[in-house]
């Protein structure tokens, strides 16, 4: 009996030993899984705000960019900075910054600088002003000093902004900057409100001591070298306080805040709580080992069966949203991590909170399960898959490889149409709900509940029901294009590349006269030649203080090749132009080469609003003096001014090809030419018809008395002119 007795004991002993044995590797396992689980959510959580935090910086940066280029578009704003006139100034920005910080609460800076550092004039705080700006303020003594725009994370005093600088002009001259800052817990809100974690900023301690030696209220000590600026997140309650466990709150500081030069200034604190996380599943997988326990002293042979179950009903909790019943935050994010491509509508309810604040939780979670329970049947109408992924959004995902934005423009206003008509009935509330949704859509792969938060985000702020993300929701292009062309400019006055080309003028027998001097960029691409007209790179040169180095390069070369021909040389200028006294001393020096000035042809460019017409005036008369000719070019383009024309007595009138090109046709335009040649006659002034195209246009000007012809009936703008 004792062998049996013994056996049974050692059997049961074997069982238990592998029981027990089971069950702390099934514990250990899914501990170690949890925490690995944890670790992802928390990399993926930091990746995507890093992400989305350099989105949103652009997307700022872009705006900050049109906002500071209306506001020096200005009428007079340029002028009152050169002149210091703190008072115009005023006038001009004051309303500006208040419609600028009704969009923008978190806009804390719009100060005026002189080109030697003094504060002209603060928006933010008009009463001071005067001041010298200090040289360790890298990015505003950068901007005096290169002339250029900079902008980039600042530290000031005990504070961090992100800035942006303007370098402004007047008359091609640069007189000053203008500066822009805005607080960095504007972007903290937002990403706040995404990912639902904790954000802080840290600063270098050597940058704090620029400003002050003394230890001051709002930061606090993080380690060594950094110091954490205290902005209400409580982010130092969680990972300084010795009584919490750090393992439960995880920290990272991998996302830098550069300067201008690419400095790191400090860095981005990304905080997650995962408390909750750990205790939930902590008290879960107590439950589950013992269940499993329990399992194996009733059946051992049913252990792995029952083991499985359990995992699977595990596995079904946390992939589930327990108020609605729909897949969560977690089933989506396996779902995306599939190869294939995927369509992604992200949805939430307008004014959520506003909802739950007038008629309490019950009334939000109830209606949040109703339109819940309309997602679900639009879902299966459609062949979606439905997720709830935070408070008061829905996901709809669905595997398409063929993304046609029509139909699922369609598709999208079919689902707005179901939720916004819905009549949300709830016991105890006497009035009917009605709700509206906002929609982002998404197709791509790998990072479609981004792309669709950033159409999201874009749809809320242009007012619009929906948005599909492209490219165009970023808005990157414009501004590459710009980079790029400035990039060309720089390019080809280093390396002469601004060329100019010529187009013969002939007289009524079709001789060349003279010729017209037109500025062209010149590019190199793999061997090919490329050609740029003034329309892609004139005005961008004149907004990046290009446009002088332009005009001195093109009268330096034009001159140089007609200063031993025959006929004369036409070559254009601006309004403004005869106000730059670098570009008037570049012509009288390029004139010198002439032996008969009268071969040189100034062409004076309609130009609206000119600023100083005395002035003007009286460059005019004094290049008449030398004996230069003088045309008005563009004559008859709209902004002519009879009076004007009768002050500078100009040997030409040039008649604009807008008047020309259709004159075959159009009746109007032949009654102006007719009137402008009449009125020139009688002024003894000389008639210049622009864009003859045709003999027959030709024919038709030469007997309305036309005196000059310009056009490609008589040759085209050309590099290489024969002798």
């Amino acid at each position: 009996m004792n062998i049996p007795n013994r056996t049974k004991r050692n059997t049961l002993m074997l069982a238990l030993f592998i029981l027990l044995s089971s069950s702390l590797i099934a514990y250990l396992f899914l501990n170690y899984q949890l925490k690995k689980s944890i670790n992802s959510e928390f990399e993926r959580v930091v990746e995507s705000t890093h992400r989305l935090f350099e989105i949103n910086l652009k997307d700022e940066k872009e705006y900050l960019d049109i906002s500071l280029d209306e506001l020096l578009l200005s009428d007079g704003l340029s002028k009152a900075v050169a002149n210091g006139d703190y008072k115009a100034i005023d006038s001009i920005v004051s309303p500006y910054y208040k419609k600028l910080k009704q969009s923008k609460k978190a806009v804390n800076i719009l100060t005026f600088r002189s080109e030697d550092g003094i504060t002209l004039y603060r928006a933010h705080k008009p009463e001071f002003f005067g001041d010298k700006v200090s040289q360790q303020r890298k990015l505003i003594a950068d901007t005096n000093f290169f002339k250029r725009s900079f902008d980039g994370f600042e530290v000031g005093k005990f504070e961090m902004t992100y800035r942006v600088t303007r370098p402004i002009f007047y008359n091609e001259k640069y007189v000053g900057n203008l500066e822009l800052g805005i607080s960095p817990e504007y972007f903290l809100h937002e990403l706040n409100a995404v990912f639902k974690t904790e954000l802080g900023i840290a600063i270098d301690k050597k940058l704090l001591d620029i400003f002050s030696n003394k230890e001051e209220k709002g930061t606090v000590a993080i380690d060594d070298r950094y110091v954490l600026i205290d902005n209400k997140q409580n982010l130092k309650k969680y990972f300084m306080d010795e009584n919490r466990s750090e393992s439960l709150y995880k920290v990272s500081m991998n996302i830098s805040l550069k300067n201008h030069l690419s400095e790191s200034l400090g860095h981005l604190i990304v905080g997650f709580d995962i408390r909750d996380i750990a205790e939930k599943n902590t008290n879960f997988i107590y439950m589950l080992f013992f269940m499993i326990a329990l399992m194996m002293f009733i059946l051992v042979g049913i252990l792995h069966f029952g083991f499985n179950k359990i995992l699977k009903h595990f596995s079904k909790q946390v992939y589930k949203d327990h108020l609605t019943n729909l897949k969560n935050r977690y089933a989506l994010d396996d779902a995306l991590t599939s190869q294939k491509s995927k369509v992604l509508i992200l949805s939430n309810i307008k004014e959520f909170s506003l909802l739950n604040e007038l008629y309490g939780v019950h009334v939000g979670n109830e209606t949040l399960i109703q339109v819940a329970h309309a997602f679900k049947e639009f879902a299966q109408e459609h062949s979606f898959e439905v997720y709830r992924i935070s408070s008061d959004e829905y996901v709809l995902l669905k595997n398409d490889e063929n993304f046609d934005e029509d139909s699922y423009s369609k598709l999208t206003e079919e689902l707005h149409c179901k939720i916004n008509s819905l009549n949300i009935v709830i016991h105890g509330v006497d009035e009917i709900i009605s709700i509206e949704i906002y929609s982002g859509i998404a197709h791509d792969h790998a990072h479609s509940l981004e792309d669709a938060q950033m159409a999201l985000k874009k749809a809320k702020k242009n007012s619009l029901s929906y948005m599909i993300y492209s490219k165009n929701v970023d808005t990157k292009e414009s501004s590459q294009t710009i980079l790029n062309i400035k990039k060309t400019i720089k390019h080809a006055l280093e390396h002469k590349n601004v060329v100019p080309f010529f187009q013969p003028i002939t007289d009524k027998n079709g001789t060349i006269v003279k010729y017209e001097a037109l500025v062209r960029i010149v590019e190199f691409d793999n061997g090919k030649k490329n050609i740029l007209s003034p329309a892609e790179f004139l005005d961008i040169s004149m907004k990046s203080g290009s446009y002088i180095k332009i005009a001195k390069e093109m009268l330096e070369q034009s001159f140089s090749i007609f200063a031993s021909r025959s006929e004369k040389i036409s070559v254009n200028f601006l309004p403004n132009d005869f106000l730059n006294p670098s570009i008037m001393e570049a012509l009288i020096i390029g004139i010198e080469k002439f032996e008969s000035p009268n071969r040189v042809v100034v062409e004076i460019t309609e130009q609206e609003g000119v600023e100083n017409f005395e002035r003007l005036l009286h460059v005019v008369k004094k290049l008449r003096d030398i004996g230069i000719l003088i045309a008005i070019d563009d004559f008859g383009s709209g902004y002519a001014n009879y009076a004007h024309i009768l002050q500078i007595k100009p040997d030409y009138l040039k008649i604009d090809g807008s008047l020309i090109k259709d004159i075959l046709e159009d009746n109007e335009s032949r009654i102006l030419v007719q009137s402008i040649v009449r009125f020139a006659k009688e002024l003894g002034i000389t008639t210049v018809a622009e864009y003859v195209e045709t003999k027959e246009i030709f024919e038709l000007l030469k007997s309305y008395g036309v005196d000059e012809f310009q056009g490609y009936y008589f040759g085209r703008p050309t590099d290489l002119i024969g002798v």
